[in-house]
């Protein structure tokens, strides 16, 4: 029966509780069987109404507000009849399209039975989407809400339900009168008059509070599309602020604080329900203001696309050659236009409203739907629901029987008589049937035999028809009469009518078409039901069935084997035959080609790169193989096969062929291509001359080849590639020994061959011409008067007449081996060389060298005089004589026009010139060899001057104060570039250098005459020294630093430091402490308040003041040293010789110190002795707010007196981290005792673990037993010091050393002055 619960015998469940387990069902068959596939049944009982089964088919909008809401939320109508759909429909959204073929009569939709069923207008009233209820709808005779029965709603229920209307109020837009709302929802609420007073004092406050402030910038929201917005679509929220800049815009929803986006533009794609809300922009910015103010709230309403709704007409099945028409309305909205798909194609089958199926046949089968488009928006609706459209063939089985007189053959099936009776009957049938009815003839079999006659079955399939069994049955005689006289034809039996499909035979085919030669094809020929069938397979239109068997295989495709195949069942039982499978056409494909081309075309040259490509252009994923002749190995694999540097071995037959891993696996072969391979032609090579040859002949090499045409030539030398000329004739002119070499050409053309072989190589030997060597007498140069000879001579070859050459000139300005000049003047100056020239070759020699002939004049002498002129006094005076050519000269000096020498040598020197030295000099150089003496230098004048002098003032004038900062400056007015250099009194080592000497914080070491003198790298080197000025430095006034108090400072104590500087006046006082120069205060006078630990360090004072000099000495330092917190000891005595109010008294000076020095950083302890010793209250226990009363709780233990014993006790066990020590506090014990010990003879070992605990130990004697001496030495053994031994006579005179005693421990544990 199906996989779904059967519900035959009790209620249904409702769609919303079916639809928990699944998906949304799309719409029914139009033929679908509910009672088999799945479906629910509802047999015995009315099926569910289409109102109830849409509930739950869209979400439901917000409840009316006098719903009664049921447990699960749903209305309850038990024991009442159930909504109209028009009631239900005031809950929910458009419900979609109703199954074609439900059932209303019994769901409570309305019963049309007995007359015409509504209209389709009529009927969409309940399709399309009800509007929210109307606040002013007449729900009861007064016009509100009756709530009899049940409570009335809430305050809340009411303002909920307003919020509701108000949502459907924005979508639906009903006119409501403000007075019939006022009237439904205030009526149900107490406080409704309340409201409008509290709304007036927040505007007033609101008012109130804005009216005397600055507005901040507002934010301006824009949306677009305006609300509602459908799903789909695009929302784009601008937000603006005017005024300012700099805005960065943050969007918010609802009363988030929490951003939804940033930017001033907010883009919601594709919107949802999830969408809805409020949204709200803000700008933030860095500058004031940071904010703007919000900008209004906008409320985004998201509504569904309008739901196109789908209905068809006939509702039932619809059988071939019928009309089906569907319509698609859309109850929301206007100005739609209608497209109606057909699954799975998107484009439109159809446009209009209604669309008509005329003659339903086979291929309408499908899945059809329908949608809204439309110009505003939305611009398209929601799809409708899916219709399933099946159409079927209407089959009428009817049974006809013939009677025939009885002859015994019939009684026979398989007699030739029975088979010719059935062959006519059915060809009459057939033919008629087909003609009359569109009918089919299914087979035939013997009924019965009777005496004397036999009665044969015949059984006709009629395919939709409605028949006329009277006229089937007159048509029938007649037929039946005409071609078979002897049988009658018995009354008619009309077996069934049955919507079943005539069996179908299925058709597959295996590989699907196109099939390729070759290959091998299975077509099979399914029908699922009934069984037995055997069957057949039929080619084109032929009746003649081509095979046989539900398998038809065709091995080795040919193209014969291309047609249309189809198959067909038959069997004795009824069915006798099935409807014929699909006509399966079969195309056959001759296997893909592999076409083959070569590059180039054969005759290939050796040497040459051949390229074989294959191709196929039909299908893809081909591989390729090649192979060479008839074998059947490959000798390459790829589309390309490459032969590089084709040799004779290449020769041959070469094809392809392509193989894929899909169908078909292998193409046809190539064809077959012959690769013919040939010798390059040959280039020839000649020169002229004939090797050797001599620089500077023309060498003519030519390059010839015999086959072909259309060559260039290229040439080339050695092993290169490089050509080195093109053209067949290479002409080297002027032959050098550069030329030397092998060369070789080629020739190269556009067509095949594109290059000969290389030609031979030939060697090019190339000499050097004879050279004519050139001498010259005497050597150049020659001066003005002299006699030159120059001789040419050509050592090899013979035959040689000789030509002379002056400059670039080609004409000869003498001949023979021999050219003399007489006299050389300057017109002799040039470039001579010479040349042989002979009739044979080489008919000339290379050129001699070139001589460049210089006539000179007499060598020149040159004077230089250093320094130049003027000289200043005191400078020597060097004067040179130097004559650049030639050599071996010695030099004469000449003063005036005296020819008389006043010196010799090169050089000429004036030592500490004075003015007595001025005059004009000048010298001349002689020597032996040609030229013996020089032209004359030029005359120079010697000037001599005074050196500059240098001037030096100083700033301040002295006397100077130590300290300040004194600036000397030394100036030379004439000439510049001086570097300046200082001296302290007679000294020659300059103490400073620069034109200012800068002495910073003038001391008594800087007292002494200074003087300055100048420097230069030109002349004059130095200046003048300047005049001596005399330094007189003086002790800057002292600050004098005084400190109160004197003594030690208790921390928390006031420190007065006061500054004073005794000599002149108007001084202003600064405060240093440590090396730092920023002054922590200023004024004579520095207080420091409560001294802590932070004011440890070294202070000074210093004065200052406007005029000189503006700063005193610092003051000395004076270090203020703040020790670490203290831990306080109290050893008392509680031996037998203190009565009780001596204890008494010990403990309230206990009391007294203890409270003096509670203010400080300090810790207490107390303890007890007599024989034995007791620790009362150690550091860790000690109280600051409660540490009286753990002293008064000390009782006196009595006892003997063993002092040295408890010290040891206390120094181990109190004065440890264990009891409270801190590591970092000073230690002080204070021993009080009225007495001698028993065991004083420790005390060396006590006082040394004391020491080694660094605790400084205060003795306090009480009483007349220490008038002696041997007790007074005892109170020192215990005291780390005399000075921290104390005496009382009695125990109420221990007030009065509490002074004395807190100045005494201050040390330890505050603060203490030292002077540096």
């Amino acid at each position: 029966m199906g996989d779904r619960p059967e519900f035959s015998g009790e209620s249904p469940p409702s769609e919303s509780e079916s639809n928990k387990q699944r998906s949304p069902s799309p719409a029914p068959s139009l033929d679908s069987d509910d009672s088999k596939d799945g479906a629910p049944d509802f047999s015995g009982e009315s099926p569910p109404s289409e109102s109830e089964s849409n509930k739950q088919r869209s979400p439901s909008p917000a409840p009316g507000l006098d719903s009664d809401h049921s447990k699960d939320g749903a209305p309850d109508f038990s024991g009442e009849s159930p909504p109209s759909e028009s009631e239900s429909n005031k809950q929910r959204s458009p419900s979609p399209a109703p199954s074609l073929d439900s059932d209303d009569s019994k769901d409570g939709a309305p019963d049309f039975s007995g007359e015409s069923p509504p209209s389709e207008s009529e009927s969409n009233k309940q399709r399309s989407p009800s509007p929210a209820p109307s606040l002013d709808s007449d729900d009861s005779k007064d016009g509100a809400p009756d709530f009899s029965g049940e409570s009335p709603p809430s305050e809340s229920d009411v303002e909920t339900r307003l919020t509701e209307h108000k949502t459907h109020e924005i979508e639906q837009k009903p006119q409501v009168s403000p007075a019939k709302v006022s009237s439904l929802q205030w009526s149900k609420s107490g406080i409704a008059w309340m409201v409008p007073i509290v709304l007036a004092v927040l505007v007033a406050l609101y008012a109130g509070f804005y009216h005397h402030s600055e507005e901040l910038p507002l934010a301006t929201l824009t949306v677009e599309p305006q609300s509602p917005v459908f799903v789909g679509e695009t929302v784009t929220l601008k937000c603006v602020i005017e005024s300012l800049s700099d805005w960065t815009y943050k969007w918010y929803e609802g009363s988030s604080s929490v951003p939804v986006s940033e930017g001033n533009t907010f883009t919601i794609r594709g919107a949802t329900e999830s969408h809805k809300g409020q949204y709200w922009c803000q700008g933030e910015r860095r500058d004031r203001p940071t904010s703007s103010q919000p900008s209004g709230k906008t409320t985004l309403d998201i509504k569904e696309l309008p739901l196109a709704t789908l209905t068809v007409e006939p509702q039932s099945s619809v059988f071939i050659g019928e009309t089906v028409t569907l319509n698609c309305v859309i109850e929301s909205l206007s100005g739609w236009t209608y497209k109606w798909y057909k699954e799975p194609s998107r484009t439109p089958v159809s446009e209009g409203n209604t669309f008509t199926i005329i003659a339903a046949a086979e291929f309408h089968k499908g899945q059809y739907w329908c949608q809204g488009e439309r110009r505003d928006r939305p611009t398209s609706s929601q799809r409708s629901g899916i219709l399933a459209l099946d159409v079927k063939e209407q089959e009428i089985n009817m049974e006809i029987s013939l009677q025939q007189p009885f002859i015994p053959e019939l009684a026979n099936t398989s007699s030739t008589r029975f088979k010719n009776l059935t062959a006519d009957v059915s060809t009459v049938l057939n033919k008629m049937y087909s003609e009359k009815f569109g009918s089919q003839f299914l087979g035939t079999h013997i009924n019965s035999i009777r005496p004397g006659s036999v009665v044969v079955d015949f059984v006709l399939l009629f395919k939709n028809i409605f028949l006329d069994t009277k006229n089937v049955t007159s048509i029938l005689k007649e037929a039946v009469a005409e071609n078979r006289p002897d049988v009658s034809v018995l009354p008619i039996k009309l077996n069934s009518i049955v919507h079943k499909p005539w069996p179908l035979a299925t058709l597959t085919v295996e590989p699907q078409s196109p099939v390729f030669t070759g290959e091998t094809v299975t077509l099979k020929c399914v029908i699922e039901y009934p069984s037995n069938w055997a069957y057949k397979w039929y080619e084109g239109s032929s009746r003649t069935p081509v095979s046989e068997g539900n398998t038809f295989t065709i091995n080795g495709a040919t193209e014969s084997h291309k047609g249309q195949y189809w198959c067909r069942g038959e069997r004795k039982d009824r069915p006798t035959l099935s409807q014929p499978s699909r006509v399966l056409t079969l195309y056959v494909k001759e296997l893909p080609l592999a076409t083959l081309t070569v590059e180039p075309q054969s005759p290939v040259f050796t040497g040459e790169t051949v390229t074989l490509k294959c191709v196929i252009e039909s299908l893809s994923g081909w591989t390729y193989k090649w192979y060479e002749g008839s074998s059947s190995l490959p000798v390459s694999e790829g589309n390309t096969f490459t032969i590089r540097g084709a040799t004779e071995s290449h020769k041959g037959q070469y094809w392809c062929q392509g193989e894929r891993r899909d169908r078909p696996t292998s193409s046809q072969p190539s064809g077959k291509t012959s690769l013919d391979v040939k010798e390059l032609p040959l280039a020839t090579l000649t020169v002229e001359p004939q090797s050797p040859v001599f620089t500077g002949e023309m060498v003519t090499l030519k390059c010839v080849i015999e086959s072909l045409s259309g060559w260039t030539y290229k040439w080339y030398e050695g092993s290169s590639r490089t050509p080195v000329s093109e053209g067949n004739t290479f002409t080297i002119r002027g032959a050098a020994e550069s030329h030397k070499g092998q060369y070789w050409c080629q020739g190269e053309r556009r067509d095949r061959p594109t290059s000969s072989q290389p030609s031979g190589k030939t060697t090019l030997d190339v000499k050097e011409l004879p050279l004519a060597t050139l001498t010259v007498e005497p050597q150049s140069p020659v001066f003005i008067g002299e006699t030159v000879t120059l001789n040419c001579v050509i050592e090899s070859l013979s035959g040689w007449t000789y030509k002379w050459y002056k400059g670039s000139s080609r004409t000869a300005v003498s001949e023979g081996n021999t050219l003399t000049i007489i006299g050389a003047a300057e017109s002799h100056k040039g470039q001579y060389w010479c040349q042989g020239q002979r009739r044979d070759r080489p008919t000339s020699s290379q050129p001699s060298r070139i001589l460049t002939l210089d006539v000179k004049e007499l060598p020149l002498a040159t004077l230089t005089v250093e320094p130049q002129s003027p000289v200043f006094t005191g400078e020597t005076v060097t004067l040179k004589c130097v004559i650049e050519s030639l050599s071996g000269w010695t030099y004469k000096w000449y003063e005036g026009s005296s020819s008389v020498p006043v010196s010799e040598g090169n050089t000429f020197i004036i030592i500490a010139a004075a003015e007595s030295p001025k005059g004009q000099y000048w010298c001349q150089g002689e020597r032996r060899d040609r030229p013996t003496s020089s032209q004359p230098s030029g005359k120079t004048t010697l000037d001599v001057k005074e050196l500059p002098l240098a001037t030096l003032t100083i700033e301040p004038q002295s006397p100077v104060f130590t300290g300040e900062t004194v600036t000397l400056k030394c100036v030379i007015e004439s000439l510049s570039d001086w570097t300046y250099k200082w001296y302290e009194g007679s000294s020659s080592v300059p103490v400073s250098e620069g034109n200012t000497f800068i002495i910073i914080a003038a001391a008594e070491s800087h007292k002494g005459q200074y003087w300055c003198q100048g420097e230069r790298r030109d002349r004059p080197t130095s200046s003048q020294p300047s005049g001596k000025t005399t330094l007189d430095v003086k002790e800057l006034p002292l600050a004098t630093l005084t400190v109160e108090p004197q003594s030690s400072v208790l921390t928390g104590e006031t420190v007065t430091l006061k500054c004073v500087i005794e000599s002149l006046s108007d001084w202003t006082y600064k405060w240093y402490k440590g090396p730092s120069r920023t002054p922590v205060s200023q004024g004579n006078t520095f207080t420091i308040k409560g001294a802590t630990e932070s004011h440890k360090g070294q202070y000074w004072c210093q004065g200052e003041r406007r005029d000189r000099p503006t700063s005193s000495q610092p003051s000395r330092e004076t270090t203020l040293d703040v020790k670490e917190p203290a831990d306080i000891a109290f050893l008392m005595d509680g031996s037998w010789s203190v009565n009780p109010e001596q204890f008494l008294d010990m403990k309230t000076f206990v009391k007294d110190v203890t409270r003096s020095l509670l203010k400080f950083n300090t810790a207490f302890a107390f303890a007890q002795y007599s024989t034995e010793t007791s620790i009362h209250v150690t550091f860790h226990q000690f109280q600051r707010t409660g540490w009286e009363n753990q002293l008064d709780s000390i009782k006196q233990i009595a006892g003997d007196t063993y002092t040295a014993d408890a010290v040891r006790t206390v120094v181990k066990d109190l004065f440890d981290s264990s009891a409270g020590a801190r590591p970092d506090a000073h230690r002080i014990l204070i021993v009080l005792t009225d007495g001698q010990s028993f065991d004083a003879p420790r005390y060396p070992s006590v006082t040394a673990l004391a020491d080694e605990k660094h605790i400084t130990r205060y003795a306090i004697g009480i009483g007349s037993a220490f008038n002696s001496k041997s007790a007074q030495d005892e109170l020192r053994s215990i005291a780390s010091s005399p000075d921290h031994v104390f005496r009382v006579d009695n125990f109420e005179a221990l007030s009065n050393i509490i002074s004395r005693l807190k100045k005494s421990i201050k040390m330890p544990v505050s603060s203490r002055w030292t002077q540096t």
